[in-house]
Formats: structure tokens, sequence, C-alpha cells
């Protein structure tokens, strides 16, 4: 991962404006990382959960939601 100064206000910002969950995920394993090597406190782990997850979970049920309207729901632990 490429390493960054941890601005919190920039770090929300990214949050915000990213739309991919896997950019997403991306950005809170760094979080992560951070927290772990104590870079960044649990004020700011805490204040960048509540902004990375409702964006995931909003983008989880756009997804169902479209693939549902196509007509493309899939089982996952499906082989078939």
């Amino acid at each position: 991962m490429n390493r960054r100064r941890f601005d919190l206000v920039e770090y929300q910002q990214l949050a915000r404006e990213e739309s991919y969950p896997d950019k997403l995920l991306n950005l809170w394993e760094e979080v992560c990382w951070l927290y772990e090597r104590g870079v960044i406190g649990r004020y700011e782990l805490d204040e960048m959960k509540a902004t990375i997850w409702p964006s995931l979970q909003y983008l989880c049920r756009l997804k169902k939601a479209v693939e549902s309207a196509l007509g493309q729901e899939k089982n996952v632990y499906s082989r078939t």
C-alpha cells in the first residue's frame, strides 16, 4: 500500500467520494493498518468507520437491487 500522511478530513473526503467497494475496502484496510501500528488513535478509527461502512452498505444494497431488477441475482455459494 502507498502510505501517505494521515489527515482525518482528507481520508473522510476520499471515502465519501469513492464509489467502488473494493477501493473503499482498501482504504479501510489502510486505516486499520495505521491504527494497529499506533499512527492513528481510536477516535480516528471510529470516525473512519462511521464514514466508510455506511457507504459500503449502500453500495451492496444498490448492487443487489440492480441485479434483482435485471434478473441476475446469483447464489454465490453455487458452483453452477
